[in-house]
């Protein structure tokens, strides 16, 4: 299933995206408030109501807003290619492939839907796109083995992990210049674990129409079951928090010349399979 969180008539609720349209599960699923609550119910729960109901609205009718507007917790993989790290390890004094993955955290208010703009900081000269693939815990975890790991995962969304690189330079840890208020989109929705194959994923990410990046599933250097093991021998991963998995070679900062964004550009994250998450860039105007 394609799962989704929107605004509609003033309302947010959360539904299946199908071919025909969105069924509403938010009116219909009393015992769950949100996608979150869903996903710690057990999706299965709303395949009969899709299966036997006709959609209530029309895709273009609803405001797409991130499929987790509320995760517990936002773990994002740093340089978890090997093509990003090939093209940065070594400016940034890394002589061999990392042992173990490098995490930051993201806040939920840094989170936009797909066709709502992603914020460039006033000050920041150097904002900046990452395409990647998100994952979406499904089951409560602790000290889970990486071949577990993969029954763990709910399902699969597109995020651009967008980027202020002049505060993320200016400390010793990323931390600020990942973080600007919505500076991250994140959807269009989230697509479940039973309906892709983790191998076929691949991802492109376009500004303006130009393709700045592509990745295969391969060029991760930790799987997704790693990160979520990794993960889990320090906390509990609970149900809708969310992994952001890497980015590949490509961004702006490492292109000759650097090429960063600006107000009107159009960021398209693509990943086979899923779909496609649009954002484009507006400067701060507060």
């Amino acid at each position: 299933m394609k799962l989704a969180t929107y605004l509609v008539d003033d309302r947010i609720s959360f539904g299946a995206v199908t071919d025909d349209g969105i069924v509403d599960l938010g009116s219909r699923l009393d015992e769950v408030d949100d996608l979150k609550g869903l996903i710690a119910a057990g999706v299965d729960r709303a395949a009969d109501v899709v299966a036997s109901t006709p959609p209530d609205l029309a895709t273009d009718a609803v405001h797409l807003l991130p499929p987790i507007p509320n995760p517990g917790a936002m773990w994002c993989a740093g340089i978890n290619t090997h093509s990003h790290f090939a093209e940065a390890g070594a400016r940034m004094g890394f002589q061999e492939l990392p042992k173990d993955p490098m995490f930051f955290l993201r806040a939920a208010n840094t989170l936009v839907g797909s066709g709502e703009p992603i914020e460039k900081p006033k000050l920041e000269p150097a904002f900046d796109y990452e395409g990647e693939i998100a994952v979406v815990i499904g089951e409560r975890c602790r000290n889970v083995t990486v071949d577990d790991a993969w029954g763990h995962i709910a399902g699969y969304s597109c995020f651009n992990d967008g980027s202020a690189r002049q505060y993320q330079r200016r400390g010793f840890q990323v931390t600020t210049g990942k973080n600007g208020y919505h500076s991250a989109g994140f959807g269009p929705w989230l697509v479940t674990a039973d309906e892709l194959a983790p191998a076929d994923l691949s991802l492109e990410t376009r500004v303006n129409g130009e393709l700045r990046q592509r990745m295969a599933i391969d060029d991760l250097i930790f799987s997704f079951a790693d990160l979520i093991s990794h993960i889990s021998e320090v906390t509990w991963l609970e149900p809708g928090d969310v992994l952001v998995t890497g980015s590949p070679e490509g961004a702006g900062a490492l292109r000759e010349p650097p090429t960063f964004l600006g107000e009107g550009d159009v960021v398209e994250v693509e990943v086979a399979g899923i779909g496609t998450l649009t954002n484009a860039v507006e400067e701060q105007r507060l």
